[in-house]
């Protein structure tokens, strides 16, 4: 990747994707000040939906506001990401109007967006959650169910599921889309189609609706700030950055929705829609896709906490031996060797190497002594976290020793101290080969960004095409149970030694 295009990408970081100081057209926004509950910022086009221009709204008081027009409305919600949603809430005129009440830190967001109504009950709509024990067929299937019902629920020509790898690029593990328009299932997409500042706005937000990328914002005009102060993580209205727009044009996307999966607290993934056409999809349609999507993560957890219950089985059997000729006095240099296969199967791992302090004792198919003295030290320095997983192997270690990747590329490192050893540090490595793989990315991920025709900016790439990369000097990845397996342990170890 070139500067100038780091550059630009850098820049896409900075963007204040949430400060943005205007709104999509399909509705308008108000927002009362919490301090002195009048209303502070009010959008451009407020008569279009509101029947009143944005300087007869600014600095009325907000709460009386709200007393006139929803005398319904008992109280406003406190908490952020504590949203209120009220479908065909008022009508002033301009047609019936749904609401969505969001509070910040500062006030409330109140934006109001003409109601849509479905040609169907958007709740009939449900998941058959898998009986249990959920393997892995099973949560294939729900996955392609998921994506299933929400296109048929929203009318969008393609539905993906997209999940983040930890590296933050993301790959389509289901897709319901319409026939003959081609496919994304199995491809990669680099992270920064996705930066880092967007994610962290779907981590917040439920759900992401962008009924026409090419209609031009709308600005957020206030009394005395500009609209750019007003914080619209909340926001359903919220913007859309140019370069996504730009970005979306490139696809052959006018419409896109996407509803963010979470799980345990994280950003796990995103249910991704695009369509070729505007499209505007109802309040309740939106909220039905995130209730969809919250079903799935039910069984994926449900998933999950089986697969990692057999891994602890697996471990805690594999260790039982070990444990008791440890305490029976065996040293355990000795024990973990002879044990080593049963974790080597677990972990797919082809060797390893146990350093007590100083002392290495070499585990299945292992290096040559130099070569792990070598990345026990680099380890010690540069990644000094109890479980650090590499599949790649550091510029700044193999230009110091010479490590075959046939033999070595990547490395599952588990330190602790060991009370019944004197309080050493013991690590633990597990290791893997070279394992030459292809890759298929939706376009090629050395060109994010691209020249424009004039060549006097960089834009979004313009083919999505597959395109296979040839991945050489990675082992297999360690995966969620892998990691898993290696807290697991590391933990029971902490409990013995």
């Amino acid at each position: 990747m070139s500067e100038i295009q780091q550059a630009q990408l850098d820049a896409c970081e900075r963007e204040r994707l949430a400060n943005s100081g205007l709104i999509q057209p399909q509705g308008a926004l108000l927002f009362i000040d919490k301090k002195n509950g009048l209303i502070r910022y009010a959008s451009a086009n407020s008569e279009q939906w509101l029947g009143a221009e944005p300087s007869e709204l600014l600095e009325q008081d907000g709460h009386q506001w709200l007393d006139e027009n929803l005398p319904e409305l008992e109280a406003l919600p406190r908490n952020a990401g504590k949203r209120v949603h009220l479908s065909n809430a008022l009508d002033l005129g301009c047609g019936e109007l749904d609401l969505v009440i969001s509070p910040n830190s500062a006030g409330w967001l109140l934006e109001f967006e003409p109601v849509i109504e479905a040609a169907e009950d958007p709740e009939r709509y449900r998941l058959q959650r898998p009986t249990a024990p959920i393997d892995a067929p099973k949560l294939e299937q729900l996955q392609q169910a998921l994506v299933d019902s929400i296109r048929s629920l929203t009318g969008y020509e393609r539905v993906m599921l997209y999940r983040f790898r930890p590296d933050w690029s993301g790959v389509v593990i289901a897709e319901s889309v319409v026939a003959g328009k081609g496919t994304y299932f199995g491809l990669r997409f680099p992270a920064s189609d996705i930066p880092a500042i967007a994610r962290n706005l779907y981590a917040q937000t439920p759900y992401r609706h962008i009924p026409d990328s090419a209609l031009e914002p709308i600005e957020i005009l206030g009394h005395a700030d500009a609209g750019s102060e007003l914080d619209l993580t909340w926001a359903d209205l919220r913007s859309v950055s140019p370069v996504h727009r730009e970005y979306l044009r490139n696809m052959g996307v006018r419409s896109s929705f996407s509803v963010s999966i979470m799980v345990e607290g994280k950003l796990w993934g995103l249910i991704a829609c695009h369509h070729p056409e505007p499209l505007s999809i109802s309040l309740a349609a939106r909220l039905r896709c995130k209730a969809l999507a919250d079903e799935y993560v039910d069984s994926l957890e449900a998933f999950r906490k089986t697969a990692q219950r057999g891994i602890h089985e697996r471990l805690t059997g594999s260790l039982a031996g070990i444990r008791d000729s440890v305490d029976q006095g065996e040293p355990l240099s000795d024990e973990l060797t002879a044990g080593f296969p049963a974790l080597a199967e677990l972990f797919s791992a082809s060797g390893g190497a146990l350093f007590v302090g100083d002392s290495l004792t070499a585990l299945g198919k292992a290096q040559d002594a130099e070569t792990l003295q070598r990345l026990h030290q680099w380890l010690l320095l540069n990644q000094p976290e109890p479980v650090v997983a590499l599949d790649h192997l550091p510029d700044s270690l193999t230009s110091e020793v010479s490590i075959d990747p046939s033999q070595l590329c990547g490395v599952l490192a588990i330190g602790l101290r060991s009370q019944r050893l004197g309080d050493a540090l013991l690590n633990l490595y597990l290791l893997r080969p070279e394992e030459i793989t292809e890759v298929a990315w939706a376009g090629n991920p050395e060109k994010p960004m691209e020249a424009t025709g004039d060549g006097q900016r960089l834009s979004p790439r313009n083919s999505f095409e597959k395109w296979v990369e040839v991945r050489n000097g990675f082992s297999r990845p360690w995966d969620e149970n892998n990691l898993f397996a290696a807290q697991q342990l590391r933990e029971q170890l902490m409990g013995w030694l």
